[in-house]
């Protein structure tokens, strides 16, 4: 069926069941007196997971085992059988095991007995199927595993609470509530002498719930035109509330009828039966709509509701609650016959508790020689000047600037702070109010900070912000040149993000001086009014990322080099499309990092390279930079080489063989090789909190506030077992402000064909290549290796759809060794 045949019946469908679920929750809580008892835990301020670890009381227990034939004889016995037993298919002998989950049944497949330690993630499954039951009479379901995911006692609802307050009935459809997600994973032995152990993972988050159809709504005079609408599909899965699948912006009514643009399936709907996403911008304008008067105080209330589930130590006490809940349930049954015990969740000193790995910020260095060192690279220029900066090619720079007419003024005032620096005495009335006054970031601007000698501006302004006016700019600005510029700044505004990319200004303004060999720095015009304060920041790392794109190098990081030759090989993807359903494109980038002269140096040189390419891609890129990089370095015959692969996802089998493969045929047998493929990941479940951490001092709006409270330390890195760790990047300091929210850390799993396998030293790296990156001075929330290789697929991705634009300028023209993608 096609969504945009949905009728008001479907729609209904869709309502009743959830106030069916409504009804059990009501029923479940007034049988509340019949639950089990909440566990209690005692706990510390040590740092911790969210994690609980579960024991069960028998070594061995029953199971049904039946050979695997196919996927499809697989999925039918789960559809079959989903409401009496769990399933796992186990690849280590290609049998299919069942556990019983109700009374009286008995295993499908041929008993056996098996062990408790080999077969934990099989118990996962089982204690997945224990919790969905118990929960699918009192809860909405949303998910039913990987993870498990529920909505929380509507009487708990956060929206309708902060509406009561204000003396007001509650809208039906319209809410915020609690998000409860539940996940059960086997987990290695995290040191010698402990063992393998299946751990309960727990998050607590908030959700919006939008169910009040369009059609009402207009009935409301609310207007949907411009906002994104949505319609219930089916799920195929009992207890489990249909998915919202996003139909398209509305740019049209008639009658009971919305007409659609950027539209999957139909462009015509019925308004009756589709509603608004559940944005948060979609939330606030219906709040406003239906509150006019009160929304201000309705919003300030939801907001103070919603802070305990998102930061640190809130978050934490939330994850406690439930764990307690679901651990005293748990405790009451019995899997494949054995008793559960539910410990607390993980803290340094529980004897599973993953050891701790010791990261250091790394050393850098700077000045005239290269010879000075220092541990802030902020610090380190401003003291001494860019690594080798009397080795510069461009210390006297012609920067383009192309501008509209309306900003020239105002552009003109950014050119000179950058050229020069916010002067002091504005900096220090923009920090009048202030105990501790901070050091003015950009004193000097390009030429006393980063020691150029003079920087030349040549401005070209457009009257109208199209891509043609800028492609003329551009040309009227070469032709009156006597040589190309050495750098372009583009005037951009914020909405030039919202237009197609073949009518974006600055994609077109991008593709003609790259052309031509001059890489490219966008300035946002928005950005002319910012504060003294906040201005000194901003363009201090604008200028950082402008001396990097003239061939500077303003930093290096300071290392003990091993005696093997190192090569980092890094993967980043970005995809590309025009709107939310025109042709979606994924592309990748891939940048190497490899030493040389006692320090790492970066080289990102890739074509465009759509995703269902990269492997091809890889290989070439490879093949090129070790047959540079063995020239350059004079690598001798049995010398020892070492790649080590930081991937966005885990690389299969047949790539990793082709690799080997290809870096034998080059190397010819005279060097002893060895390889890590390491996968580099932002998303996923586990969470770390310290609940010891006080947090930091911070200004906004000349108050002083505190952030970062109960967030670990930038550098915490935990082994969770002999393959994968947990590194924390974003650190208490790093944390923007007091209601940012919990930042996850990196997880970083190593590949089991890497015959290198020291997950220290490789977690270390990437730690200190998180300091490597010339977009900004502060430490940047992943290593470099992958920083730098999205920024260049997602330039190259946006470009490609510029007529006339050819890549082949990047790998082959004066673009080719410098960093025109930051």
């Amino acid at each position: 069926m096609r969504l945009g045949h949905i009728g008001n019946g479907c729609y209904r469908e869709g309502v009743k069941a959830q106030f069916q679920t409504r009804e059990r929750e009501d029923a479940g809580s007034r049988a509340a007196a019949a639950q089990p008892p909440i566990k209690q835990f005692g706990y510390t301020d040590r740092l911790g997971l969210n994690l609980a670890p579960i024991r069960f009381s028998s070594e061995e227990f029953e199971a049904g085992r039946t050979v695997y034939r196919d996927e499809e004889q697989y999925r039918a016995l789960r559809e079959a059988h989903q409401a009496t037993h769990a399933f796992r298919y186990d690849a280590r002998d290609a049998a299919i095991y069942d556990i019983p989950m109700a009374e009286g049944v008995a295993p499908l497949g041929t008993p056996v007995r098996i062990k408790t330690k080999d077969h934990l993630a099989l118990l996962g499954k089982a204690a997945n199927h224990a919790l969905l039951d118990w929960l699918a009479p009192r809860r909405t379901i949303l998910r039913r595993a990987r993870p498990l995911q529920c909505w929380g006692n509507r009487k708990a609802s956060l929206l309708s609470a902060a509406v009561r307050d204000q003396g007001l009935a509650e809208t039906k459809g319209l809410d915020v509530l609690v998000r409860h997600s539940f996940d059960l994973r086997a987990l290695g032995a995290p040191h010698q002498g402990a063992e393998p152990y299946l751990a309960l993972m727990l998050d607590v988050s908030t959700s919006n719930e939008l169910e009040i159809p369009v059609g009402e709504l207009l009935r409301e005079r609310f207007d949907p035109i411009g906002r994104y609408v949505c319609a219930r599909a089916d799920s195929g899965q009992d207890n489990v509330l249909a998915r919202l699948e996003t139909l398209g912006r509305v740019v049209g009514v008639d009658g009971g009828k919305l007409q659609l643009n950027d539209f999957t399936g139909e462009e015509f709907v019925d308004a009756d039966s589709v509603t608004l996403e559940p944005r948060l911008e979609n939330l606030d304008a219906l709040i406003r709509h239906f509150y006019p008067r009160d929304a201000p105080k309705i919003l300030e209330g939801l907001r103070k509701r919603r802070v305990p589930f998102s930061t640190a130590n809130d978050k934490l006490a939330k994850i406690r609650e439930v764990h307690g809940g679901v651990a005293g349930h748990l405790e009451t049954i019995r899997i494949a016959g054995m008793a559960i015990e539910v410990g607390a969740l993980l803290q340094r000193g529980s004897n599973l508790f993953p050891p701790l790995i010791s990261t250091d910020r790394p050393g850098f260095l700077f000045g005239a020689q290269g010879r000075e060192t220092g541990a802030f690279p902020d610090v380190g220029v401003k003291q001494h000047g860019p690594y080798k900066y009397m080795q510069h090619e461009r210390n006297e720079p012609v920067i383009a600037i192309i501008c509209e007419s309306r900003f020239r003024g105002r552009i003109d005032q950014l050119a000179r702070t950058l050229r020069d620096g916010v002067a002091e005495d504005a900096w220090q009335d923009a920090m009048r109010g202030r105990n501790k006054v901070p050091e003015n970031p950009f004193r000097g601007g390009l030429i006393g900070k980063l020691r150029l000698s003079r920087v030349q501006f040549e401005f070209e302004e457009v009257t109208e912000p199209t891509p043609e006016a800028y492609r003329e700019a551009i040309l009227r600005l070469l032709a009156r040149l006597p040589e190309t510029p050495d750098l372009a700044l583009v005037q951009i505004r914020a909405d030039f993000k919202q237009l197609r990319n073949d009518r974006n200004p600055y994609f077109a303004a991008k593709a003609a001086f790259m052309t031509v060999g001059v890489p490219v720095q966008s300035v946002q015009a928005e950005t002319a009014d910012m504060q003294p304060s906040n201005l000194a920041y901003m363009a201090n790392n604008l200028a950082l990322a402008a001396y990097a794109k003239l061939g500077g190098s303003p930093f290096v990081i300071s290392t003990r080099m091993p005696a093997t030759h190192e090569l980092v090989v890094g993967l980043g993807y970005t995809e590309v499309s025009e709107g939310r359903f025109g042709p979606k494109s994924r592309f990748v980038g891939i940048t190497t990092v490899f030493q040389g002269d006692g320090r790492y140096l970066v080289w990102g040189q890739t074509r465009e390279v759509e995703f269902e390419n990269y492997a091809d891609a890889l290989l070439a890129s490879l093949k090129t930079t070790i047959d540079t990089v063995r020239k350059d370095n004079n690598w001798q015959p049995r010398d020892r080489v070492r790649l080590v692969f930081h991937v966005y996802k885990p690389l299969k089998h047949v790539e990793i063989d082709a690799i080997k493969q290809l870096v034998q045929e080059l190397l010819k047998g005279e060097h002893e090789v060895e390889f890590a493929f390491l996968d580099i990941s932002r998303f996923h479940d586990f969470a770390l909190f310290d609940p010891s951490q006080e947090g930091v001092n911070y200004y906004a709006d000349r108050r002083r506030l505190l952030k970062g409270v109960g967030v670990p330390l930038r550098g915490i890195c935990l082994q969770l077992d002999e393959r994968s760790v947990l590194l924390q990047l974003t650190g208490a300091k790093e944390v923007k402000t007091s209601e940012q929210g919990l930042p996850r850390p990196l997880r970083l799993t190593l590949h089991s064909e890497s015959d290198f396998r020291d997950l220290t030293y490789l977690a270390r790296q990437v730690y200190s290549f998180s300091y490597l990156s010339w977009r900004s001075y502060f430490p940047a929330i992943e290593p470099v290796s992958i920083t730098y290789s999205r920024l260049i697929a997602n330039a190259l991705g946006n470009l490609k759809s510029i007529p006339n634009w050819n890549s082949t300028f990047l790998t082959a023209g004066p673009l080719r060794s410098r960093m025109w993608f930051l």
